[in-house]
């Protein structure tokens, strides 16, 4: 099969190469602890595609795999996402306690839901993670950063790739859903870039 036929497997490709393209180009200077944060939540959504892509190109064999990728994504993936963006936009210098802390409830709440098959839990709880990290980002915008900006750009296009169904694009969903986390990651990037300008 050719890769670039198959839209769904090049926006799979676009994604995960931008994950961690963004990662590796913009976050070598952040602290450790939150370069990992940063980290786990980037390479689940890359390994997401990923797997996403190879489901696509045939491999079968991946699809229930494929479930429990998307559902570490969307607890652990999203919980580290908070927790980055707090250490990003508070300037907070993270500590083992943050760290593993973050990890535990989020490997907590991913064996809950992957244990008693309540996958769409995960959906919730990655809504509910926005929806913090939105209020950590007003905090910032408040102090007039610059980065707290591009994360709630990141966090806008985060939430409405979950409802790309009902957006008036003429294009796949599912090539939708990819295109703006695509978008969402870039501006994360650019929120790590901008980490001590100020707006105005």
């Amino acid at each position: 099969m050719d890769i670039l036929s198959n839209p769904h497997i090049f926006s799979n490709l676009v994604l995960s190469f931008t994950s961690l393209f963004i990662f590796f180009r913009y976050f070598n200077e952040q602290p450790a602890i939150t370069r990992w944060l940063w980290g786990i939540f980037l390479f689940s959504i890359s390994l997401v595609a990923l797997t996403d892509l190879l489901v696509y190109a045939g491999v079968q064999s991946l699809e229930k795999v494929r479930g429990v990728i998307v559902a570490g994504e969307m607890t652990l993936g999203a919980f580290c996402l908070v927790s980055a963006s707090w250490c990003l936009i508070m300037r907070y210098q993270g500590g083992n306690f943050l760290f593993y802390s973050t990890l535990g409830l989020g490997l907590l709440l991913f064996y809950c839901i992957t244990w008693f098959n309540v996958e769409y839990v995960g959906l919730i709880i990655k809504s509910l993670c926005i929806l913090i990290t939105l209020l950590i980002s007003c905090v910032g915008l408040a102090s007039r950063q610059k980065s707290a900006l591009w994360v709630v750009f990141s966090m806008m296009l985060l939430a409405l790739s979950t409802k790309s169904g009902r957006l008036p694009i003429p294009m796949d969903p599912v090539d939708i859903n990819h295109y703006m986390m695509v978008l969402s990651v870039i501006c994360v990037g650019r929120a790590v870039r901008d980490q001590y300008k100020v707006l105005f």
